[in-house]
């Protein structure tokens, strides 16, 4: 998986971390272990995934955050008499899709957490269908950033 110039890079690479962070340092040398004698089944002990997300799942993703944006800046004003269904209730994170992926390093490392579900009871598959019909509603209103009550009514119908 991994050419010999990067199991030498990542190797090195560990080696300094032993250096920076010596707490941590028996786990780096295992990881160099694993890089060094080319086990490929433990890479994903390393932090390292196969698996991609491409630029149309993430931008995707960033449309329904923005969609659900314009809608929950809009509800107050417009009136929403409909707020549960115009709520995000977001992705799970342990979902084998790209756009949930994306959606958990969202969460994570961008701090949308009010905007990412991660109740038991979520139903991704089925929320990613709903948001997707929610987005070529909104492109039929021109992606309005300030949206009336029917308007909302009109993307969470």
């Amino acid at each position: 998986m991994f050419s010999f110039a990067e199991r030498l890079i990542l190797f090195n690479q560990y080696e300094i971390l032993k250096k920076l962070d010596p707490d941590k340092s028996s786990l780096y040398g295992r990881h160099q272990e694993v890089v060094e004698r080319g086990f490929e089944d433990l890479y994903q002990e390393l932090g390292i995934t196969e698996e991609t997300v491409s630029a149309a799942a993430a931008q995707e993703m960033n449309d329904i955050l923005r969609l659900f944006r314009a809608i929950r800046g809009s509800s107050v004003a417009a009136g929403n008499t409909n707020p549960d269904k115009s709520k995000f209730v977001g992705f799970g994170a342990a979902q084998p899709h790209e756009q949930f992926a994306y959606a958990d390093f969202l969460a994570k490392i961008l701090n949308f957490p009010q905007e990412i579900s991660r109740s038991a009871d979520n139903q991704p598959e089925a929320q990613l269908d709903q948001y997707r019909k929610m987005l070529r509603r909104w492109d039929e209103i021109g992606r309005k950033r300030e949206l009336t009550a029917d308007q909302i009514e009109h993307l969470v119908a």
